[in-house]
């Protein structure tokens, strides 16, 4: 994921609508992907990523530059996503979109490989599935998933690891059963 230029967000926090509008448009399309493997729903990702921006907005001035652009947005975009699973919670059960998700990701392999891996990464608890859709899918280093996901480095790490050792066991009993 790029990073914006300092001048955008120098302007965007002094109030330029022009300045926060780009930053939307190039970093809505990463926003709503996270959002959606997030909430494993379209309509609620949609929602997700407006609050996000909405927040975002609102927030700029308090974004002091520790940390990338991009990172201090996709914690935003986390903490809506909790939000709207907390709200969904008490509202009752939201229904699962019928989605390949990372079968538009990744364009190497056929399109049921990717659509198994896609299948198995849904398959992974929320712990499991947020950190490895940040560093696989959203390209973020370690370091920096840990700032977006507001966990400890070591934490990310083991949970990368279990992540991708829960993938490997479900595609290859997928492969010994003769799913494949």
């Amino acid at each position: 994921m790029r990073e914006p230029e300092p001048g955008t967000i120098r302007r965007a926090r002094a109030g330029d609508l022009a300045a926060f509008e780009s930053l939307v448009r190039d970093y809505q399309a990463d926003v709503w992907r996270f959002a959606y493997h997030l909430t494993r729903n379209r309509a609620t990702a949609d929602d997700v990523t407006q609050e996000a921006f909405l927040k975002a907005y609102r927030s700029l001035g308090t974004f002091r530059g520790d940390a990338k652009f991009s990172s201090w947005l996709l914690r935003i975009t986390h903490n809506c996503a909790i939000d709207a699973f907390r709200r969904a919670r008490r509202e009752g059960p939201v229904p699962d979109d019928v989605l390949a998700g990372l079968a538009v990701e990744r364009p190497q392999g056929s399109a049921e490989d990717r659509l198994r891996i896609a299948q198995a990464v849904r398959r992974l608890s929320p712990e499991l599935r947020e950190p490895f859709v940040v560093i696989e899918v959203l390209g973020f280093s370690y370091e920096e998933a840990s700032t977006i996901l507001g966990v400890r480095l070591g934490t990310v790490k083991s949970r990368m690891h279990r992540a991708r050792a829960a993938l490997a066991r479900t595609l290859t009993e997928e492969e010994a059963a003769g799913e494949v």
